[in-house]
């Protein structure tokens, strides 16, 4: 389970280690940030060029004649001003905290080499006229899965659509992307740029939708440089027209904001909180990413690269602000502190991810992973277990687990005459019985309340190993 209180192309990416000082991020050790700018839009490789923003204002001429054509109504029915709701939403399968970010505002300035957002700020590129949504982390990860749907803003009809493209581009093409456009009730206009392959509405052109309507997925088509959304509005049937549905001191080109409820400018807190294997891994575009994160853990645990009971502890932050602190809270099952630690920024970032290496907890539970920053805190749950030869229910080769109704006794028979201990625990993490034994066979009082708990047998060299039954 993970969960926010409050509430995206991508700038910089850092990770830290913090078990020892080191200078190899990727080894098990390390106190050492690595930042980098991929590639993202610019002016000479914009979302949408010249030629094709000819084209579309041909197709909506010529699609709105055929339409008319059809006895489909498409005269301005409104003379409000739409109003626009967030055009993306996550599947029900994404468990982030958030996941987006805003790589690229609409330029306000027209003078060719000068930029500026609504905002008076610079993030934007030379002439880009729509607004830059990315989906981070695990970009593609997240587009290969499904996992951030586009979705219609406001209610209207689709004027023109386009769809089978290829869809994992990294820099300036030619080639046309998967899109939807759409006319709202006063005339106004919608266009959704760089979907999926396959992922567009089945409905066709001259049909409409309401606003939260599945349009498709996010994806990399036409001159993209990784997974997002170009969102774009018209007043009109030109790009001419175009609007900045974002108001600001330096928006020039309406006198009111376009939205139902505008988002900040930075939206600074944290996407994601997770617990790791080893370290993420993230290649080159278009491959794919590789988390290696995990809601489980056994113990005893090696993770790859990392010393033995260590795991990888992530954050993922948007748009880092420099000197804000971050407190990061690994929580035992029952809501008390099991490890606390907390970091500063160092300097602004669009988003960043650190990961620290912690040694896991060893006792059975369910234990939360937690982080606050900006007064935002965003947690993911993970389970701290073992049943490595062991079946759910106690029974293997090694040990048998069973219970007496007629004296309410939990038995254990041991194959490995070195363990010298049982220890049983509730969900909570809660130590219920345990027992010091010098033979293969012992006897523990069942607890009063049936259910799932853990058990944890320790050896004469205290090494330990955990598991999970159901107490009937």
């Amino acid at each position: 389970m993970k969960t926010i209180n409050t509430l995206s192309l991508f700038i910089l990416f850092g990770m830290i280690a913090t078990k020892s000082v080191g200078t190899d991020f990727n080894s098990k050790s390390g106190n050492n940030a690595t930042e980098y700018a991929p590639s993202e839009n610019s002016a000479t490789s914009p979302c949408i060029t010249e030629k094709e923003y000819s084209l579309l204002e041909s197709r909506i001429l010529e699609n709105k004649k055929l339409l008319q054509s059809k006895n489909i109504n498409l005269s301005n029915s409104s003379n409000s001003i739409t109003l626009l709701n967030w055009p993306l939403r996550p599947s029900p399968d994404l468990t982030d905290c958030s996941y987006y970010h805003i790589s690229a505002y609409v330029d306000q300035n027209t003078t060719s080499g000068l930029v500026q957002d609504y905002n008076c700020g610079s993030n934007t590129y030379d002439g880009h006229r729509g607004t830059d949504i990315s989906i981070w982390p695990f970009n593609f990860y997240k587009m290969d899965n499904n996992l951030v749907e586009v979705i219609a803003a406001a209610p209207g009809i689709i004027i023109d659509k386009h769809d089978g493209e290829f869809d994992r581009n990294c820099a300036a093409t030619t080639v046309s992307a998967n899109y939807v456009l759409i006319q709202h009730a006063d005339g106004s206009y919608a266009l959704y740029w760089h979907m999926k392959n396959g992922s567009i509405t089945t409905k066709a052109i001259g049909q409409s939708v309401i606003a939260g309507e599945y349009l498709g997925v996010v994806g990399s088509s036409g001159s993209s440089s990784g997974p997002h959304l170009h969102f774009e509005v018209w007043s009109g049937s030109t790009v001419a027209t175009r609007v900045d549905p974002y108001y600001g001191t330096c928006n020039s080109l309406n006198a009111s904001s376009w939205w139902t409820s505008q988002k900040p400018y930075k939206e600074t807190g944290i996407l994601k909180a997770s617990v790791h294997t080893t370290d993420a891994v993230f290649p080159a575009c278009p491959a794919t990413e590789t988390s290696n994160e995990s809601t489980s853990f056994q113990i005893p645990f090696q993770g790859p690269g990392l010393s033995p009971g260590y795991a990888k502890f992530y954050a993922f932050l948007r748009n880092e602000v420099s000197g804000l602190n971050a407190t990061l809270t690994i929580l035992n099952p029952n809501g008390s502190s099991y490890l606390t630690w907390s970091y500063t920024s160092a300097n602004d970032a669009k988003v960043r991810a650190w990961a620290w290496s912690k040694v896991l907890p060893t006792n059975p539970g369910t234990y939360t992973f937690r982080v606050v920053y900006n007064g935002v805190t965003c947690s993911s749950d993970f389970e701290i277990t073992t049943s490595t030869g062991i079946l759910s229910n106690g029974n293997s080769k090694d040990l048998k687990i069973y219970s007496s109704s007629s004296n309410r006794k939990t038995i254990f028979e041991l194959k490995n005459s070195s363990i010298q201990q049982i220890e049983l625990f509730n969900l909570l993490g809660e130590k219920v019985n345990h027992v010091n034994i010098n033979e293969r066979k012992a006897e523990l009082n069942s607890p009063t309340s049936t259910g799932i708990y853990f058990y944890r047998l320790i050896d004469d060299k205290q090494l330990i190993y955990t598991g999970k039954l159901f107490l009937e």
